[in-house]
């Protein structure tokens, strides 16, 4: 079992999150995408479509950081 901590990285839509997701795997980071919206429906409580969540490994969140900031400059 990975003990390694999870951080949240960024907060939008699913699509910016795949290609986000995409990008941060092609530099070797491993990510994780929380769809908050699947859950409201499942839970009955309202999320808008920006409600998802990327979230990586703490000890690569610096370098993904940087990664999303060169993300957004293109988007």
């Amino acid at each position: 079992m990975d003990t390694r901590k999870h951080v949240k990285l960024y907060t939008g839509s699913l699509i910016t999150l795949k290609s986000l997701a995409d990008l941060l795997d092609a530099n070797n980071i491993p990510s994780l995408i929380k769809n908050v919206s699947e859950s409201a429906i499942l839970g009955s409580f309202v999320a808008s479509e920006t409600s998802n969540e990327i979230w990586v490994y703490e000890s690569d969140f610096e370098k993904a950081k940087e990664l999303l900031t060169e993300f957004l400059k293109g988007a």
